[in-house]
This record gives structure tokens, sequence and C-alpha cells, in this order.
């Protein structure tokens, strides 16, 4: 973060102090005032450069602490003569400057720090009007009387200039980072710097130096733990290690421990120490609170008394803290484990059961980073295998699932309690599925044990089956199996895989009232048993997914965005999943824009944590998003990469996989392509036994131009009775007629479902069976209102909308796909391997294309088909 950056959010300071350097309302300059790294300088730099280039004379001095000692030391590169009498330097300065002052600027940068002589020679100039003034001060410092009277006494306008807000501190970052920070990454730096600009500034230059900072997809991402350097320790440092001894106790401890009750405080430290330490602007107190507590007045400085107070003396002051703490009850689950960590910390003995409720309490609160952290402590306390199996469920979902392997593996299971083995071997099937994907191995491991297991450890046994069908495409041996596990009986993380196997099964056969039966289910499941929390963030995807396949979208969304707003904060990667659930819905009801913001982020975040798993999962949707929006060489590397990478746990979405692809080829202009995988996902879908994911692909199908399979979805209309099973049917009725009056009301149909996308396209398709009936009206008017969803979905294109588009060009539909691959570049041998026709044939849809829009050769054709669809 090179160089002072672009002033963001300082336009409207500006034009109030640039009017008072001109004198507006009398003033005779201004004051700039504010914390320090606020952006007082900054700000006076900029006056200093528009003075200079309107052809003004500019003389500037800066106050210091050394300077401060010598009469008149700040303003010695003003005298011609060396002087120590103010008098005649004023008259220097009368009489080299102009009459009226119009030309003369004189900028004081930290005036607060001016000699006493040195403030009277400004005070002096001010008053006689002989040059105009800006002046920057620090709030809270004291300052010479002549100084502050510049402003008491009307003769400067002061400016108490504010921290960046959020959203500017944002704006700031993006600039000088050339692309947007992610969200949570944002977060942690507003956090941390809360507006000063120039600890941001500071803060970014070290962290793209260390490479903690870094760009993935187009964001950054900010990973590791912070950790003070020495720029930042020295920015801040100086003012602390002036402090008495008393007041850095008071500062030390707040900073390992807040917020801090105010009363723990006072007991544990000098009261008067307190107070000099609030005074000072070091600590704030939150009067309105009960109990009242302590905070440091700003983030870093807690950041840089931790990183150089001393291990051994932190560690102290923690046990003091704990100790201190220990006589009152924790306010809530938050606080047990806040006071954990002081514990692990700290120089008291350990204790194990402290670290495994925290541990669980982290778990809970979905910070897995923090739950391994104390699990691991338990365990190394002797906290013993229920240590382990906290420990080992937090690494599975931190993605470092060859860790979770190897405490499993270590533990002996000889001595296990028949719960502890049905968890352990849950996790170890679970982990083997997903983190390591190998649905084989996770599969073994289940059946080796299910034959001597206990009845217990046995119906665990089949919960985890009941996943494992579901994610293999057998939804129907899901549903059979996870409705013969009892969840009462068996350990929660057991009983959600048997809910998540229910859920997704039931959600691809198109039972959607099972799915949120058995959603709900889990959901007051997660609620009860704190080794469930996390797992709830799976079933809101297994959930919102089933959703949407029935078409009810506006519950999904809803669903979705109450999750990422509980989520967005979290650390870790439950944030981003939180983000992509929210994009997931947002594509199902076909809110482009939004459905890429989000997926964008999120699967920057998961390849910047190298998260294969969801990676894939969120891959597939991303690059669906990305079709849609006529991003088609986005969308078609994205793709290559998924195939490339696919994921055994998800042969579930494999047809989702080829939906993604069919929209591609849309992108693209291929036609036939698009049509062909639509409907080879279909076939995977029949092949599968999921009807609801059948009843998608056959819509898509109708949304790419082919109708063929109208028949069949009535039938599944018929035996699902879906939302989107029912539209669908009538969507493919109505294109095969070509019946304009029902391809409208089925546009109104999947507008009044939420699917704004499907709507679009509907109402396309009615434009242009309108236009094949001579209806010339119906055909405008649905073709705007086909544009007008599509751009309300964020620049949608499906190949009905780009018909509409070019409704003058006359064009059939195949000599439209032939000109379109070659616009990509295409060969006519090329195209007619695509196409499975012969090269004379291609020459012959472009010779009359050439015919019909008057153009000479492939190229021009080209081009003019490329601008009719910018």
């Amino acid at each position: 973060m090179a160089g002072e950056g672009p002033l963001i959010g300082r336009v409207g300071d500006l034009r109030l102090l640039e009017a008072a350097l001109d004198g507006t309302d009398g003033y005779r300059g201004c004051v700039i005032a504010g914390q320090a790294g606020v952006g007082k300088s900054r700000l006076a730099h900029e006056l200093v450069l528009r003075s200079s280039s309107a052809g003004i004379s500019v003389r500037s001095a800066v106050g210091t602490a050394s300077a401060r000692t010598v009469p008149l030391g700040a303003l010695a590169g003003w005298c011609d003569h060396p002087t120590s009498n103010p008098l005649q330097l004023i008259d220097q300065l009368v009489q080299s400057s102009p009459s009226d002052g119009s030309d003369e600027v004189l900028s004081i940068d930290d005036a607060h720090l001016l000699d006493e002589l040195s403030a009277f020679v400004i005070h002096h100039v001010a008053l006689r009007g002989t040059a105009r003034l800006i002046v920057t001060v620090r709030s809270g410092e004291p300052a010479p009387d002549a100084v502050t009277a510049l402003w008491k006494d009307g003769m400067l306008l002061r400016l108490d200039l504010q921290p960046l807000s959020r959203s500017e501190s944002d704006a700031l970052l993006a600039s000088v980072l050339g692309s947007p920070v992610d969200e949570k990454s944002a977060s942690k730096m507003w956090d941390l710097t809360r507006g000063n600009a120039l600890y941001l500034r500071h803060l970014v230059s070290q962290e793209v130096t260390s490479g903690r900072l870094r760009e993935c997809h187009g964001l950054w991402f900010w990973q590791e733990e912070f950790t003070v350097s020495d720029s930042i320790a020295d920015l801040l440092g100086e003012q602390i290690r002036r402090l008495p001894e008393a007041v850095r106790t008071v500062l030390d401890m707040v900073a390992v421990a807040e917020p801090l009750p105010v009363a723990v405080l006072s007991e544990l430290s000098d009261l008067e120490a307190v107070e000099e330490a609030e005074n000072r602007g070091l600590i704030r107190v939150d009067a309105e609170g009960r109990p009242r507590t302590a905070r440091m007045a700003h983030p870093l400085y807690g950041e840089v008394r931790r990183a150089r107070a001393g291990d051994t003396r932190l560690r102290r002051l923690r046990g003091r803290v704990v100790s201190a703490l220990a006589d009152r009850p924790p306010s809530g689950l938050e606080d047990v484990v806040r006071r954990a960590v002081l514990h692990a910390d700290s120089d008291l003995p350990v204790d194990p059961d402290l670290f495994l409720r925290a541990a669980r309490g982290a778990m809970a609160l979905l910070d897995l980073s923090l739950c391994e952290r104390l699990a691991h402590a338990s365990s190394l306390a002797g906290g013993g295998a229920e240590a382990d199996l906290c420990r080992a469920h937090a690494l599975l979902l931190l993605n470092r699932g060859t860790e979770a392997e190897d405490v499993l593996a270590a533990m002996p299971l000889e001595s296990l309690t028949d719960d502890r083995l049905a968890r352990l071997l849950t996790l170890r099937a679970t982990n083997m599925l997903w983190i390591l994907a190998r649905p084989e191995e996770s599969k073994r491991i289940v059946d080796n044990a299910l034959g001597a297991a206990p009845p217990t450890v046995a119906e665990s046994l089949r919960a985890v089956r009941a996943v494992q069908s579901a994610v293999a495409g057998d939804p129907l041996s899901a549903l059979e199996l996870g409705r013969d596990v009892d969840t009462t009986r068996v350990p929660a993380s057991s009983a959600m895989c048997a809910i998540w196997g229910t859920v997704i099964a039931a959600g691809d056969v198109g039972e959607s009232n099972l799915a949120s039966e058995t959603a709900s289910k889990g959901y007051r499941l997660a609620e009860s048993w704190q080794e469930a929390s996390y797992q709830r963030v799976g079933l809101v995807e297994f959930h919102v997914d089933a959703m949407l396949l029935a078409g009810e979208v506006a519950e999904a969304e809803a669903l979705a965005a109450r999750t990422y707003r509980e989520c967005i904060r979290l650390p870790g990667v439950t944030s981003a999943v939180g983000t992509a659930i929210a994009g997931m819905a947002a594509l199902g009801g076909g809110r482009l824009a939004l459905a890429l913001e989000h997926l964008e982020r999120a699967f920057a975040e998961f390849t910047s944590l190298d998260y294969p798993v969801l990676m894939y999962r969120y891959g597939i949707l991303l690059a669906q998003a990305l079709a849609m929006a006529g991003r088609s060489t986005a969308a078609t590397a994205l793709l290559t990469d998924v195939d490339r990478n696919r994921h055994p746990a998800f042969d579930f979405v494999d047809s989702e996989r080829l939906l993604a692809h069919a929209w591609s080829h849309a992108a693209l202009g291929e036609v036939s392509a698009a049509t062909a995988a639509a409907l080879r996902a279909a076939e995977y879908a029949v092949a599968h036994r999921q009807k609801a994911r059948e009843v998608m692909c056959l819509q898509v199908a109708v949304h790419l131009g082919d109708a063929t399979g109208r028949g069949r979805l009535a039938q599944l209309a018929e035996s699902t009775g879906s939302r989107r099973a029912c539209i669908a049917a009538a969507f493919a009725s109505a294109a095969s007629a070509q019946d304009g009056a029902k391809l409208s009301s089925v546009a109104e149909q999947f507008e009044e479902m939420g699917d704004t996308a499907a709507a679009a396209d509907a109402a396309a398709h009615a434009a242009l069976a309108f236009a094949c009936a001579n209806l010339r009206g119906s055909s405008l008017t649905l073709g705007a209102r086909a544009q007008r969803l599509a751009r309300e979905c964020g620049g949608l294109t499906t190949p009905a909308l780009r018909e509409t588009l070019d409704r003058d060009l006359p064009l059939t539909p195949r000599e439209r796909e032939v000109v379109s691959m070659v616009m990509r570049g295409l060969t006519n041998r090329q195209i007619a391997e695509a196409l499975t026709m012969s090269v004379r044939t291609v020459e012959g849809h472009l010779y009359r294309a050439q015919a019909k829009t008057g153009t000479h050769d492939r190229h021009e054709l080209a081009a003019l088909l490329r601008e009719q669809w910018r």
C-alpha cells in the first residue's frame, strides 16, 4: 500500500476546508483535528497541493516533541535571518507576504506540539490576517493556549476529522489493492483499524509483504493470524512506553482479557491507574452495560501490548484474571469459552475438563479452529477419548482429514463405550467419504464394523449408510435406511447422518414435504447437541437444494438468507459455506448478479483454503451461473477444472454438473450440444431414480429448445405434485404447441414461483411463438417483458432471449447456431464434426445466412451477429 493512497470519504471535508481557506464566513483558514493516523496530515497535504497548483506561495512547518524545547524551533525554517524574538519573526513574515494575505498559506502540522513562542507567532499571523493557515492538531492532546485560541476565537474553522466508515475503508482497500477484499477479511481489517487510514496502510503493507494477504480469483483474502510488525508497534508503542508502570499493567490486563468487568479490573489493579488509562484514551468503559466492562480504546493497542509485554508477564496476568473470575458465574457460552482460552494461556495448572467443555462450546459457536485447539489442550492434559473425538471432529471439518484419521486410528477401541465407538466409526466413515474422498474405504469401515457391532453401534452405522447411499445417487436405499434409524437412540453425529441422507434423498425423489419435516428434526437436534451444531449448516444446504428442486423458491431463499446472516462473521470456512448457500438460493431464484457475487466470493475462499470437496460442489453452481450470465469463457474453463477434479462423494449431483455443461454450450451458441447435455442429465436422473432432478433437467431442455420430454414431465407432475414439475409440464406442452398465450401464462407462473430466470426465458419463448403466429403486438409485449426480466436477473442469456433480440435477422435456429460457432473461430470442418453434419451442409447454412443478411463473407456475418448480441 505504497504512497498516500486516494482520498476516499473526504470529499465533503475537503470542500468545507477549502471554503474556510478561501475566507468563507470570515475564516482565515482551518484547523483539522483528529486522532493519530486518522488522516489529518493527508488532508492538509491535499490542501497544500491545491494551493500550490493555484499559484499560491506555501510555507510548511511541523511541530515535534524535540523542537518543542527550543523557542521558535518549529518555525526556524521560516526565518530569513536567525532570531529568537517572536516579534521580529512576525515582522519578517509580514514583510515577505502580500499585504492582504491572499497569496500566502502557512501549513503547520501537529501544532499541539509547538513551543509557546511558535504558537504565539501563528496566533498573531491569524489575528493580523497576513496569511491563511492550515493547522492540524491531535485530539485529546494538550496544546498551547495560543493554538486553541485559533478556533475558540473564531479565526479558523475547526473540523474534527472522523475515522473512515466501514464502507469507506473497504473502498480504500479495493482502490489501493486493485480489486475487492473478501467480506470476512475486510471485516477483520476493520475490526483492527477502525477506519484509521494510517493503521490500515501499515497493516496492508505488512500483510501483503508477508504473503498473508493474497489475491485469489479476483478477491483478496487474509487467512493467517495477525502478527504485530515492528512498524506498527513503533507507530503505537511510543505513547505506551512513556506510561507509568501501574497504567501499563491496566492496559495489559485489559489487553489479555477484554471485555473485562471494571470491578475485576479495579480489584486487580490500582483504581487511579484505571482512571488515568481511561482519561488518556487508552481504554474505554462501557458505562451502559451490566456489568460495566473495559476494552482497549483501539484494537491495535491490545495487539501491540500482547506482542510486546512478554509471555511470562501475560501468562501471569491471565492467571490473575482467571482466578478473579472464578467466583463469578459465566454469563453464557461465549464467556465459558473465553475463560478457558485465558486459562489455557495462563500460568495456572491445566484443567482438561474445562478445556473440553469449552471445546464443545466453540463447536456450538462454529469456531472450528478454536474447538480443535481447546480439544487438543484437553487431550494433552489427559482429557481422554472425549477430547480425542472432539478434536477429530474439528479436524475433519477443518479439511484436515489425514490428521483426523490419525487421531481416530490411534484410539484403543476395546476401551470405548458403545456411544464413543459409534461416534468414532461415524467420524472415520464420514471423513473418508467427504474429506479424504475415499467412498469405498468409507463403506468398508461400515461393513467391517457391522458384523460384530452392539445394537446402538449398528444403528449408528446404518445411519451412516443412509448418507452414503444418498450421495452415491441411490435415494430409495437412503430413504429406506433413514426411515429405519431411531435418531433418539444414537449419538447426535450419527443421527445427523441419517437426517442428511433422508433430506438429500427426499429432495431428489420429489418428496419435499418429507425433506422439510426431516430437516426440522435436524435443526432441533443441532440446538440440543453441541457436537451437531456445524452439521446444521450442511443440513441447510441439502434442505435449500430440496426446496429449489420442488419449486419452493421463496422458502429456500429465506432459509439461505438467515443462514448467511448467522455465518457471515464466523471464523474459518463456516462463513464461506453460508455465502455459498446464499449463492445457491439466488441462482435457484434466477438472481444471477447476486448468485455470482456470493458464489465467486465463496469459491475464491474455498480455493484459498484448498478445500476440494467444497470447490467441487460449488464449482458446479458457479459454472452454471457464469454460463447463464453469458460468461462462456469463464464457465468453460471452470467446468474443465470441475470435470478434472470430480469428487466421488457427489454422484447425486452429477445431473447438475451435466446441466452446467448444457448452459455452457448454450452460452457459446451451441444449441444442439446444449440440448443433448440436458437430455443426458435427464437420463442420469432417470437411472438414479431422482425424479425431482429429472424434472429440472427436462425443464432446462425446454428452455434450450427441446420439448420432447413433455409427456414424461406430465407423468412427473402427477407423481410428485411439486410446483416446479407442474409448471415445467405446462411449459413443455405450450412450447411444443407454440402456444404464445399459454407460454405467457407459464412465464407468469415461473415469476410467481420466484424463478425470475425461468420466467424471462418462458416470456421469450412466448414472444417467438406470437411472432410465428404473426401477432406482432403480443410478440413485442412479451419480448419487452422477457428483456426486462432478464435485466432483473443480472444479464441472463439464453437461446430464446438471443433470438428475440435478433428477430430482424431472418435466420433459422440452425443457421444462428452455425454462425455462433463461426464467431468462436471454428472452421467449417470443426463445425460439421460438432453438429454431426457434412461440411457441404455447413457451407449451405452459411451461404443462406449471408444471402439473408446481405453480408459478403463469414467474417462479416459473424461481426453482424456479434454486434446484435452485444
